[in-house]
């Protein structure tokens, strides 16, 4: 009995898992956290980009993003083109440091998604609401952990890539070099908990089974 069960478990699992991202058997897609180089990135149109990696201004010990120009549209992309998957969340997280002189509801760190390089885009979180990005990071000096989960639109192409700035605004006093990034992560959190639970239920439905 249980050498027939148990292959009917894992198969369901497996058609469960897919009916949540048609792929995704690794959870993690991208993760970087600047220690080393820029390689895994590109600017517009597959040129150059104004991202530079240094010193952690409140921790010399680390290495983090920052720009030497202000920019709009997108500064700095990752290379790598993601697959868009479809029914697929994914979990984008991020730290982010805005030093104290920024310009109020001005320029500041930007982090959201492209269909190209950078063609369509969205812009999901920033210091302010342009380009409809949520207003939640906070130029204080200190490091402050986000993320958010998101679909990328129907409409676009087969793939994707994440974007960051320190954006330029259309008022006097912006100063590059003034938002940090670090510990960036993309990755699809649901297929291994969903597999998870699956598997337990059916650990149980064939306990059941036996009594």
């Amino acid at each position: 009995m249980m050498k027939m069960v148990t292959p009917r478990i894992l198969i369901s699992a497996a058609l469960l898992v897919g009916m949540f991202c048609s792929s995704a058997m690794a959870e993690m897609w991208f993760s970087e956290d600047f220690e080393s180089d820029l390689s895994a990135w590109t600017g517009k149109d597959g040129g150059a980009h104004h991202g530079v990696i240094v010193a952690d201004p409140v921790n010399s010990g680390n290495q983090v993003l920052t720009f030497t120009e202000l920019n709009g549209y997108g500064d700095i992309f990752t290379r790598e083109a993601f697959n868009r998957l479809p029914e697929c969340t994914y979990h984008l997280s991020f730290d982010y440091l805005g030093l104290v002189n920024q310009v109020p509801g001005g320029s500041g760190g930007f982090a959201g998604l492209s269909e190209g390089l950078p063609g369509e885009h969205i812009w999901y979180y920033g210091t302010n609401t342009t380009s409809g990005a949520a207003a939640v990071m906070t130029d204080d000096g200190q490091w402050h952990h986000y993320e958010y989960s998101f679909t990328v639109p129907t409409t676009w192409g087969d793939n994707f890539h994440l974007m960051f700035e320190d954006f330029r605004y259309n008022l006097p006093g912006g100063t590059a070099g003034d938002a940090y990034f670090d510990n960036i992560s993309l990755h699809t959190p649901l297929p291994g908990a969903v597999l998870l639970g699956v598997l337990g239920l059916g650990t149980a439905t064939w306990r059941l089974r036996r009594s």
